[in-house]
């Protein structure tokens, strides 16, 4: 059995609570650092991980840990970082220094993802953000210093009070920080979030929908490829690790409210944090049908400029999806949603934008 060869690891602590934030996260208290990282490292190493292409420190913020417990998180993953082509870990600007860049460089950590989500000051402020555009164009700068040149920056369109003036300009500032890689994300108002109890609505689906044309477009003239539905990217620097999720590759998932995918199984760990700490890691599982699997190939190829293989979803699963959906593939095609190429499925920009669409008309 193929073991997974990418690695996501979840510290969910945070040194504040982000007004839209609905990821699993805990305030930061250094007493439950050290015990989390404990119970941590049993799990991780209950795996027997080989080697590994990718891995992910996500969270949370994995930048809220002091030196000394970011030591520790790094020397426990040492073991598996061998080899490893692309090594992520999350960052708020807030909280990440020199010092913690020399650190993550020292463990051979290559490539740094910040939550920059607004470039303008007074939207930071106003969700909650502790960070300066300064503190950003600081810390861009000065991990390059230190040799680590891949850099992912956040950016979150739909944040009240943002124009579509004001988000172009954040489009343009992100630009000229010269980095790798670019996500977009739509603003998500969740239960539980301060948003969410402030009544604070997103834009309206014609409203992201206009965003998003105006951000493509100007990345794309500036020399980044639009490969999945949220994500851009200068050639050759696509999330490596993210790019595991989207082919629907197998992936270890530890972490309070991690999620994992070995064999045919899917699983979700608790997120009760006395729970994990009594190594009750596992909350959820589900043992994925032939139906199942063939539909996450489809939902997840669709994501990106690579498509969907129909080749390699026949040899994998048997079907023949050009002959099975022809009369909606045709339609597709006809309405420029879809192009085929090179025996693949790839979505259009429409196609991306109206992905629900397709999936609803193409999975069994």
């Amino acid at each position: 059995m193929t073991k997974p060869k990418a690695l996501y690891i979840h510290i969910p602590f945070c040194n504040y609570i982000c007004d839209y934030c609905d990821f699993t996260k805990l305030q930061y208290f250094s007493f439950d650092v050290n015990a989390y990282l404990d119970a941590l490292k049993v799990e991780l190493d209950s795996y027997h991980i080989g080697e590994l292409d990718t891995i992910y420190i996500g969270g949370g913020t994995p930048s809220a840990l002091s030196i000394d417990e970011l030591t520790k998180l790094l020397d426990m993953v040492k073991p598996y970082s061998s080899g490893v082509k692309e090594y992520t870990f999350e960052a708020n600007p807030d909280s990440l220094s020199l010092d913690k860049l020399k650190l993550l460089k020292r463990y051979h950590v290559n490539r740094i993802s910040l939550g920059v989500e607004s470039t303008d000051d007074k939207v930071l402020a106003l969700i909650n953000r502790h960070h300066t555009f300064n503190d950003v164009i600081r810390l861009v700068k000065d991990a390059k210093v230190v040799g680590i040149d891949n850099i992912n920056v956040d950016l979150i369109l739909g944040l009240p009070s943002v124009s579509k003036a004001m988000l172009i300009k954040d489009i343009h500032n992100l630009i000229s920080l010269k980095t790798k890689h670019i996500s977009c994300y739509s603003l998500t108002v969740s239960p539980h979030t301060t948003f969410y109890i402030k009544g604070i609505n997103p834009p309206s689906d014609d409203t992201l929908r206009e965003y998003y044309d105006e951000v493509t477009k100007i990345l794309v003239d500036n020399g980044f490829n639009h490969y999945e539905v949220s994500n851009y990217s200068k050639a050759g620097y696509e999330s490596l690790h993210n790019l595991t999720y989207w082919r629907n590759e197998q992936y270890y998932g530890v972490g309070l409210g991690a999620s994992g995918y070995i064999s045919n199984i899917r699983y979700t760990n608790t997120k009760n944090l006395k729970k994990y700490l009594a190594h009750n890691y596992v909350d959820y599982k589900e043992e994925v049908s032939r139906i199942d699997d063939i539909n996450y190939q489809l939902m997840l190829n669709l994501r990106t400029s690579e498509g969907l293989d129909v080749i390699a979803l026949r040899k994998k699963f048997g079907i023949d999806l050009l002959n099975d959906k022809k009369e909606e593939i045709d339609d597709f095609i006809n309405h420029k949603l879809i192009i085929y190429k090179d025996n693949a499925l790839i979505p259009t920009y429409e196609g991306m934008m109206l992905l629900d669409t397709i999936l609803t008309k193409l999975i069994y």
